[in-house]
């Protein structure tokens, strides 16, 4: 693969100088009231040897979003689309499987997805290392149960996940790995059959280096697994983009529809805050791009 067409902006670039195309929304547009939903309303899963306390802390001193440790009461922040539409999107912020980082890429995806009439939940999952009973299944428990519950409320035909970071991970296990994962019933939502009909990942970590032992939840694609896109930056310290490289390669090998934009700059975590002027920024006008062209909206 020619590393020249992985690192190029493609024709979103052209007359820019340069500049990163962010989502055409208004400034003034409302910000929509998310349905805050409770996963387990009579207490998650595999709870009895969990002793950690919930916290919440902002990302730092501007006070600017919230981050959330030791997660023992998880949730799904919904957003409906304005107009309805057959497509609803389960988005899994990232934390390195110790934190998630809630608004930053979870709240502000779902909104921007809200407002280009996609609807989303937000999602708020357990961590791995906090003694459930599932271990690196427990957020996979969340997130089976958290896409049924947003099938349920939006009434969404096509279901999507889009996951950063750690939330990567556990978005591309979901993608590939929904009917392994089993959790007792809780109401008839749990009836519902939910396959992902496309994942989207952004800067995901999935097998490069090997995974440490609380974070093997993703197995591996599959000739399985749903069309793929993929968004990451050449200049991320903390994820290689060789994982998004081999996931790439080895869903194209099965005959997957998969996208892969590495952009050259952006770093790791950038969401929708990617840095003045880094290309990482074009990533959710090509998604949308791509969904469309996928058949995965409208």
């Amino acid at each position: 693969m020619d590393r020249r067409t992985l690192l190029t902006a493609g024709p979103f670039m052209a007359g820019m100088g340069g500049s990163a195309i962010l989502p055409t929304t208004p400034v003034a547009a409302a910000i929509p009231t998310p349905q805050t939903l409770k996963l387990w309303p009579g207490g998650a899963p595999g709870g009895a040897g969990v002793s950690v306390v919930q916290k919440i802390a902002p990302e730092d001193d501007s006070g600017t979003g919230r981050v959330f440790t030791h997660v023992t009461e998880p949730l799904v922040d919904i957003y409906r689309a304005p107009s309805g539409g057959d497509t609803a999107v389960l988005v899994i912020p990232g934390g390195g499987f110790t934190s998630v980082w809630f608004d930053k890429e979870g709240v502000e995806i779902s909104r921007w997805l809200n407002r280009n009439g996609i609807s989303a939940g937000a999602l708020l999952y357990r961590l791995p290392g906090d003694g459930w009973t599932a271990r690196e299944d427990a957020p996979m428990q969340d997130a089976l149960r958290a896409l049924r519950l947003l099938a349920k409320a939006t009434g969404a035909r096509r279901l999507g996940v889009m996951g950063f970071s750690a939330g990567g991970t556990i978005a591309a296990a979901l993608a590939t790995r929904w009917e392994e994962i089993r959790y007792p019933a809780v109401d008839a939502a749990d009836t519902l059959e939910v396959r992902p009909a496309f994942m989207a990942l952004g800067y995901p970590f999935l097998n490069r280096p090997a995974p440490p032992a609380l974070a093997t939840m993703f197995h591996g694609m599959t000739a399985k697994a749903p069309p793929a896109f993929f968004c990451l930056a050449a200049d991320d310290k903390r994820v290689s983009i060789d994982n998004s490289i081999e996931a790439f390669n080895t869903l194209r090998g099965f005959g997957v529809s998969a996208a892969l934009h590495v952009f050259e700059a952006g770093g790791h975590g950038f969401g929708l805050r990617s840095p003045p002027g880094a290309s990482s920024g074009l990533w959710p006008e090509l998604f949308l791009a791509w969904a469309r062209a996928e058949g995965m909206l409208g």
